[in-house]
């Protein structure tokens, strides 16, 4: 395969041609790959055609997948245990997939579990005329220009990785609203984490508006990580992407976050996400 690497002009972002990934991937090809995924953050592979069993494939590429839980829906009929619906297609009354037509807070996938993803990869089926972007910021800069009185406060410490939310704002199924956010569900990670292949650093917080800052007065938590948000999702630091059909994005959730703004509900969305098991980050 010829492969050709063309980085965005934004802080981060990729487009990679000349890679069929519904194809066998040569020794080659796939280093290329990991190498431009490490160096870009985000890659996007345009007019693909994939089956479940190929993203499956290609995911596997990069590690363990995750297994879907359903634990507020059926799954739905056919689809692999390692794939998971983003849709607001709703089927005999129930919904085939997560997070509607809705806006999407910025949030890091998995991570509030102690062994969050490493990777995420979207295939996208079906996209509106318009909406349903993907923002991503570049937590390696933005730890690298944060302030040293704000990187101070921060040196050393962990947070909590919300669980009890999803990524539009709903209580997850089987947990009720947080009273005490020192106090909620999620895993405890380090603000500040180091890449285990690139050696970088880079800020790690789990769901804007959502978490903790263990040691902290909880109002301190607060205004802390609202600031950090603030400061993470500056403009120089986040590329946004405009999905195509055929389109398959994979990210780096050690370096990224992410977002989605809205679209109308009226119009369909069918992305199928594979995660990669990551490590404890440290």
């Amino acid at each position: 395969m010829n492969i050709q690497v063309t980085a965005s002009s934004g802080a981060l972002g990729a487009e990679v041609s000349g890679v069929d990934l519904s194809a066998p991937l040569p020794a080659a090809t796939l280093a290329a790959i990991e190498r431009a995924w490490y160096e870009h953050i985000v890659l996007v592979f345009r007019e693909q055609q994939l089956s479940d069993a190929q993203l499956i494939a290609f995911g596997r590429h990069f590690g363990e997948l995750h297994r879907v839980v359903y634990q507020d829906r059926e799954r739905p009929p056919g689809v692999p245990e390692e794939i998971e619906l983003i849709s607001n297609i709703v089927v005999d009354g129930k919904p085939i997939g997560l997070l509607g037509a809705g806006e999407a807070t910025w949030h890091t996938d998995m991570s509030m579990f102690d062994v969050p993803a490493s990777a995420t990869m979207l295939f996208a089926e079906e996209v509106p005329s318009r909406g349903g972007n993907t923002r991503f910021c570049n937590l390696y800069l933005a730890l690298e220009r944060l302030d040293p009185q704000s990187r101070a406060r921060i040196e050393g410490r962990r947070s909590i990785h919300d669980l009890a939310y999803m990524a539009n704002g709903s209580v997850r199924a089987g947990y009720e609203q947080v009273a005490d956010k020192s106090q909620g569900p999620g895993a405890r990670h380090p603000i500040i984490r180091t890449h285990p292949k690139t050696g970088r650093q880079a800020l790690y917080l789990g769901r804007q508006g959502y978490g903790y800052i263990l040691g902290l007065p909880v109002a301190e938590s607060d205004a802390l990580i609202d600031a950090l948000w603030a400061h993470m999702t500056r403009p120089e630091f986040v590329w946004e992407h405009r999905w195509r059909k055929g389109d398959v994005v994979m990210w780096d959730n050690r370096c990224t976050a992410h977002s989605r703004s809205g679209f109308a509900p009226e119009e369909r969305r069918l992305l199928r996400r594979v995660t990669v098991k990551g490590e404890r980050p440290v």
